[in-house]
């Protein structure tokens, strides 16, 4: 059967088994070659950006309540980006979802000190668990979960390219779908002139969003450290066992986010469910089958650093005002100031109430390997 948008679209329990994955070994030896593609920018996700339909929780930066790293790891980043390409890819695999259900984004470009963070994480809590174990062994498992930190540009970290995404899905009930479409209708019809409304409907529909969305049950929290992350952990398991009706329900939503990742022009990670990769990426061109990659390491421009400062600095007297604090805005900005205070009021923007513990940090799990 052949994958379709028309066939998402009228088929929203679309479970099509996940099929087995080319072998990934050997992905780093896929020669860079240089394009117009490899000088894409990086351009920003979600909430005030140009692709604002895709949902972002940085969860490296602790951006929201369900995170485990408490005030968030060094040089990350309450904003999240990605090559222009791998944005517009999103936007077409949030367009296939059924009603209701939308694209969540947890990482997309990394920086190359975050990375360095996370692989010494996970691999000195396997130095702690198996002392017995060689360093190959440790840095192999290790790279399982967390790519090694490169500044090799003919091997770059897949994260610090900005063609790698970590996405999981969330959904809300039919009434508050509703409510989101009566916000979007609006907002269709507002001009450049009623900025105001239009941030209060932005702010109402983002407020719908994190109190209401849950995220879809995919077997293991997002970042588990363990076997059971694999993408076809259950298709394997389904081949040799009834599967419980949690099993099948989870098994059942990595079908549909494998879909429409894949429909959308992405290519699967096997060893994690949420990971996946532009085939113009190193990684992602070894599994599509390409000779070459043209999505070598990127950094913020200075526009992408304005646009994290500015979400940074929202996002945090966002979080002032809902907590009741009270300060005098620069000269110029009494307006802005009001209009957040309308906004937040009692309304913590690090609130995601539906998805406690949604998220584990990146670890071996303690009962396994």
């Amino acid at each position: 059967m052949s994958i379709t948008p028309e066939l998402i679209k009228t088929s929203p329990e679309l479970n099509i088994p996940i099929p087995e994955l080319p072998a990934l070994a050997g992905w780093k030896e896929i020669p860079m070659v240089e394009t117009d593609k490899s000088r894409e920018p990086l351009v920003p996700l979600g909430m005030f950006s140009d692709h604002a339909n895709i949902l972002t929780s940085s969860t490296y930066a602790d951006e929201h309540n369900n995170s485990p790293y408490l005030n968030g790891l060094e040089g990350s980043n309450i904003a999240l980006f990605a090559r222009e390409g791998v944005a517009e890819k999103l936007d077409a695999a949030a367009a296939l979802l059924p009603r209701g259900k939308y694209l969540m984004v947890m990482d997309g470009y990394r920086s190359l000190q975050v990375q360095g963070s996370l692989f010494e994480q996970y691999s000195q809590n396997l130095i702690e668990q198996h002392p017995d174990w060689t360093e190959e062994q440790i840095s192999t498992e290790t790279q399982k979960y967390v790519s090694i930190p490169s500044t090799d540009p003919t091997k770059p970290s897949p994260h610090n390219t900005g063609a790698s995404i970590d996405t999981v899905i969330i959904e809300v009930n039919d009434t508050v779908q509703a409510e989101i479409e009566a916000i979007d209708e609006q907002l269709s019809s507002l001009d450049v002139a009623d900025w105001q409304t239009d941030y209060l409907l932005e702010m109402k529909k983002d407020e719908l969003l994190r109190r209401n969305g849950k995220m879809l049950n995919f077997g293991t929290r997002f970042d588990y450290g363990g076997p059971e992350a694999g993408l076809r952990y259950l298709e394997e398991k389904v081949s040799t066992q009834e599967l419980t009706a949690e099993e099948q329900t989870a098994l059942e939503n990595r079908r549909l986010l494998f879909s429409v990742m894949t429909t959308a022009g992405f290519e699967p990670y096997a060893d994690e469910w949420w990971h996946y990769n532009d085939p113009a990426s190193q990684m992602g061109a070894k599994i599509a089958g390409r000779e070459f990659a043209e999505y070598g390491a990127a950094t913020l421009s200075e526009d992408n650093k304005a646009f994290a400062d500015m979400r940074e600095t929202h996002h945090r007297n966002a979080t002032a005002i809902a907590r009741g604090e009270h300060w005098t805005p620069l000269q110029g900005l009494e307006p802005h100031y009001a209009l957040a205070r309308q906004a937040f009021a009692a309304n913590n923007p690090r609130n995601i109430f539906a998805m406690a513990g949604a998220v584990e940090k990146i670890e071996p799990p303690k009962d396994s390997l």
